[in-house]
C-alpha cells in the first residue's frame, strides 16, 4: 500500500513544555505537523484534549437540530422524537467510549444538544419553562447516563471476548462485600486526563454493578438490566 504525502500529516502527542519534535517524510516529502487531526470521525489533538471534538459535535448537532426546526416544526411529537433519535443524537454519541468528557464544561456542552431537542419536540421555547421537566415528560435519559451505559456495555463485550480488544489491563481483585465477583483493579492515574480515559473510568463503573447485571447471558440482556442502573 502506498500513501500520498500530500494527504498525510504528523500529530505529535505530548504534554511536555519543551517537546522533542522530529520531522517525518514519505518518499522524500516532509509531512506537515498539525496540532489536531480527525481519525475515524474523532478529532484528536496534540494534548489529548477533547475540547475541539466536543465543540465540533455540538455545532454539528445544533445544525442538524436547526434543520429539523425549519422543516418539521409542525410534526407530531412522536415524529419529532424519532427524527431527533435518528438524525441528531447519533452525532452526539458516535465513538463516545473514546471521548466521554471528564470535565463539566464539555459534558454540559454535549448535554445542551438534548436540552435544545427537548424544547423542539415539546414545541416550547419559553424562557420560563423548565427543560428538566420537559426531559422528564419525554422520559429521556441524560446523554451522560447513556455514555456510561455504552462504556459498561463495551466492558461486557471485552470481558466475554465478544470484541477484539485485549483484556491485558484487566486485573481481577478479590470479591468484596459489595458489587460483583468480576471486579477489576482500577489502574493508577496521576492526572485527571488519564483518570477519565476508558479503562480507569469504565472499570470504576463496572465494579459498582450488581452480580445479576454482570452475569447477563447476552449483550441484549445486559443492556436491559443496566438501563435502570444509577451511575455515580
Amino acid at each position: 500500500m502506498e500513501f500520498h504525502p500530500g494527504k498525510c500529516q504528523v500529530l505529535h502527542i505530548t504534554k511536555r513544555r519543551n517537546p522533542i519534535i522530529s520531522t517525518y517524510s514519505i518518499h522524500g516529502h516532509p509531512l506537515e505537523a498539525v496540532p489536531s487531526a480527525k481519525y475515524l470521525g474523532v478529532e484528536l489533538t496534540n494534548k489529548l484534549s477533547w475540547n475541539k471534538h466536543v465543540d465540533n459535535i455540538t455545532k454539528k448537532g445544533m445544525r442538524s437540530l436547526g434543520f429539523l426546526r425549519r422543516n418539521l416544526s409542525k410534526c407530531p411529537r412522536d415524529i419529532k422524537t424519532t427524527c431527533y433519535n435518528t438524525i441528531v443524537r447519533p452525532t452526539a454519541e458516535y465513538a463516545s467510549c473514546v471521548w466521554d468528557p471528564y470535565t463539566q464544561r464539555n459534558s454540559a456542552k454535549v448535554e445542551s444538544i438534548q436540552r435544545s431537542a427537548a424544547r423542539y419536540v415539546m414545541g416550547d421555547y419559553s424562557r420560563e419553562s423548565s427543560v428538566t421537566t420537559m426531559l422528564e415528560k419525554l422520559k429521556w435519559d441524560s446523554l451522560q447516563h447513556r455514555r456510561a451505559t455504552t462504556k459498561v456495555t463495551m466492558m461486557y463485550r471485552i470481558t466475554n471476548q465478544l470484541i477484539d480488544i485485549p483484556d491485558t489491563q484487566l486485573i481481577p481483585v478479590k470479591t468484596p462485600t459489595r458489587g460483583n465477583n468480576k471486579r477489576f483493579a482500577i489502574p493508577y492515574t496521576r492526572t485527571t486526563l488519564l483518570k477519565g480515559t476508558f479503562f480507569p473510568d469504565t472499570i470504576r463503573l463496572w465494579n459498582a454493578l450488581s452480580q445479576q447485571v454482570v452475569d447477563s447471558p447476552s449483550v441484549d440482556v445486559f443492556k436491559t438490566r443496566v438501563k435502570d442502573v444509577v451511575f455515580s
